[in-house]
């Protein structure tokens, strides 16, 4: 699978050039469209797009206002003294939307409905991103710049949830596992063409946007939670580890991110607020997470400020030194907290405790840990279920680790951990701004580039 995604798009890159230099006569062509390129090379390069959302943006910004990681030097980014850059908007929009709208489209005219199907699911998957990571963004018209589009109009948050969910519904109805709906093994760099596996992707995602909107219109979140858990037939959804969605890297041209991040930085280490709750919970992932130290000790480091490198514990090499490392989408174990607390809230007929016990198994299972020492942290007073709804959140923060930006949608949709802000905080004290909650405790949305906002002024503004 790894030597796979390098031929793939390394040939999407020579398919690419080729299209921009056999024809040189043909000056008025665009060469950034990649209509020549086959429809399979498309959609994997759309995936891995995808996965280049996570890296430098995620760990200088999200992984920090969620207590996870923090950086020991450089710390202007992490004390909101610049704005982060505008590397993952660009990756949304100008590359991962315009694809996918590409093989949209491709797929329409040659009735390929499961190609056009898991391309929808992309689509949600990284537009959820934006309007998390930034508000209301383009999303109705994103990614139309082929089509003359180059002032998108911004949407709200509430309007391109909804919208949402129903392009996962479609989706779901689309994505039907027989050859004559259509097939896309060949580029397919996440489940090797498995319309099965391609459902549960689907649905579980639905089960993540439901329970987004559950403080917003709890009736609509119930609903669509309960649609989808009550028609397992229909709607099928992650049973295992075995389901979960991740792009695994071929290493050499092709590194995982955080991994490339920290080649290029290195000075990443534990953050305080995961390392002193695995310590207190006597949680069996901190081997898993973060390089003790010499005495084999672990001390995570405050959030905003500086370190020396022999002091705190740094982040494992399994995710900063490991070149052939995955980035995960969506994983099994969210999936059983969301069903967690959909139970424990009403929402549907189930029984949250082993649903919550199902999540944490799981988030333990993926690192090899034993039936024996899950069973005891489970009975640990910190950790056993008591009907408390908070643990569904902390055990959650807790499994997000390395999938900073959902872990950190879901902090303030939970407020659950409360964190301090950053040390030495250039906004403290400081009155709400555009993008900072509780008078800048813990920042809410990323504030774009000047450049951004200055070029769509107006549609911005609106």
């Amino acid at each position: 699978m790894k030597n796979k995604i390098f031929l793939i798009l390394t040939g999407f890159v020579f398919i690419f050039i080729s299209s921009c230099t056999k024809d040189f006569d043909a000056i008025n062509t665009n060469p950034n469209n990649p209509d020549s390129a086959p429809i399979e090379n498309v959609f994997a390069y759309t995936i891995k797009s995808v996965s280049s959302c996570f890296g430098t943006t995620e760990m200088e910004t999200a992984a920090g206002y969620v207590g996870h990681v923090t950086k020991g030097k450089y710390t202007d980014i992490t004390t909101y003294t610049s704005p982060p850059s505008s590397g993952v908007w660009n990756v949304i929009y100008r590359t991962t939307a315009s694809n996918a709208n590409f093989v949209i489209s491709e797929a329409k005219k040659t009735e390929n409905f499961n190609l056009l199907g898991a391309t929808m699911v992309l689509k949600v998957y990284v537009m959820q991103l934006a309007t998390d990571i930034y508000g209301k963004v383009p999303y109705t018209e994103a990614g139309l710049g082929n089509d003359g589009i180059i002032y998108p109009a911004y949407d709200t948050e509430q309007a391109i949830y909804y919208d949402m969910l129903a392009k996962l519904d479609t989706a779901n109805d689309l994505l039907i596992n027989n050859p004559q709906n259509g097939n896309f093994e060949d580029g397919d760099l996440l489940y090797e063409g498995n319309i099965t596996k391609w459902k549960k992707f689907c649905n579980s995602l639905h089960l993540r946007l439901a329970i987004r909107i559950s403080n917003i219109d709890e009736s609509k979140a119930s609903s669509e939670i309960s649609k989808i858990i009550d028609n397992p037939d229909k709607y099928p959804i992650f049973e295992s580890n075995a389901d979960n969605a991740f792009l695994a890297y071929p290493g050499e041209d092709w590194v995982e991110p955080w991994t490339a991040r920290h080649s290029a930085i290195g000075v990443d280490w534990m953050a305080k607020p995961l390392i002193d709750t695995l310590l207190n919970y006597s949680d069996p992932r901190i081997a898993f997470y973060a390089d003790s130290l010499s005495d084999g000790t672990y001390i995570g480091l405050t959030v905003g400020e500086e370190a020396e490198t022999t002091s705190y514990s740094r982040v494992n090499d399994l995710f900063v030194n490991n070149p052939t490392g995955s980035v995960f989408f969506l994983k099994y174990a969210e999936v059983e907290f969301i069903i967690a607390e959909a139970a424990k809230r009403g929402f549907i007929t189930a029984d949250a405790q082993t649903a919550y016990e199902n999540a944490i198994t799981a988030s333990c299972e993926e690192y090899g840990i034993s039936s024996g020492d899950i069973s005891t942290y489970l009975a640990g007073s910190d950790v056993a279920w008591n009907d408390d709804i908070n643990k569904i959140y902390i055990q959650k923060w807790i499994s997000l680790f390395r999938q900073s930006w959902e872990a950190w949608a879901e902090m303030r949709r939970t407020d659950i951990p409360t964190l301090p802000p950053a040390a030495n905080s250039k906004l403290l004290g400081l009155s709400n701004m555009v993008g900072y909650k509780d008078k800048c405790s813990i920042i809410y949305f990323l504030v774009l580039n000047f450049v951004i906002k200055f070029i769509n002024k107006f549609n911005y503004k609106v």
